[in-house]
């Protein structure tokens, strides 16, 4: 995995914010980093084509000029002509989730990619992504639909030799249920992340840890990974019906609003 990301640029210094990650991720696995302009006519070519060629020679990396009057459109085609290229690109991450995605690039490119997608928000102007990723963590909820990101996740592990880590956060105050015999709440609420570690050992050969969270899972999660910056956070999003897309895509807004790390997101049309 990663060995080849397509870092989307918009001539913009806080689209640029991707490029340390994009380069240390494609550094570590030996692969192909490609910075991706898409330039509306030949003058806005000619304005930046200077800049961005220093650019792509700073960072390693090849460079290539679309032009076009569709942004998303044209990095889903350029998607489509590198069929293992995961793209990479920030985006603003606004007040919600629907203003900061729905109808944005970005979304589009997830909706549309077929694959992962490399998403960064800085919390701070001057904050940039990391440099190398130390462990990938993993927002499971005990669906199968939340699990569809497992494959990539490890993937991910795999190539860069990082921690792999199991998440899932459960409601403080989760109603009862009844049991014939009274169980330790501690061993219920690891029993389901245990299992998948167990079994992703058993498949993959690597080792996971997990950690069961507290609270209302996006502000959980972000407050779990808020000193965590060299992490990656890998979770499924939306195709759901139509209820739970509502709140699974609220928790994925709100970690590319506050979660301070890139995220591997990932639409299952499935």
């Amino acid at each position: 995995m990663f060995r080849q990301i397509i870092a989307c640029l918009d001539g913009s210094s806080f689209a640029e914010k991707i490029l340390p990650l994009a380069r240390g991720l494609t550094a570590s696995t030996g692969g192909r980093l490609t910075l991706l302009r898409i330039v509306q006519d030949a003058a806005e070519l000619a304005a930046e084509e200077q800049y961005l060629r220093e650019c792509a020679r700073q960072y390693n990396a090849e460079l290539r000029f679309r032009v076009s009057t569709d942004p998303a459109d044209a990095i889903v085609t350029e998607l489509e002509r590198v069929p293992g290229g995961i793209a990479a690109l920030t985006t603003h991450g606004r007040s919600a989730w629907m203003e900061a995605v729905l109808g944005s690039i970005a979304f589009r490119v997830i909706r549309a990619g077929n694959r992962p997608v490399i998403i960064f928000r800085s919390l701070g102007e001057a904050r940039e992504a990391p440099q190398r990723i130390r462990n990938v963590a993993v927002a499971l909820d005990g669906s199968r639909f939340a699990e569809r990101i497992l494959p990539h996740a490890i993937k991910a592990a795999q190539s860069l030799s990082a921690r792999l880590l199991l998440i899932q956060s459960l409601p403080i105050n989760p109603a009862p249920v009844p049991m014939i015999e009274p169980k330790s709440s501690d061993i219920l609420e690891s029993s389901y992340l245990h299992r998948k570690a167990d079994e992703i050992k058993t498949t993959s050969g690597i080792d996971v840890d997990w950690e069961v969270l507290h609270g209302d899972a996006g502000d959980a999660i972000c407050r779990y990974l808020v000193d965590s910056r060299e992490t990656l956070l890998a979770m499924t999003t939306h195709a759901r019906p139509p209820l739970q897309r509502v709140a699974l895509g609220s928790v994925a807004g709100e970690c590319v609003r506050n979660s301070g790390v890139p995220l591997l997101l990932y639409w299952s049309h499935s």
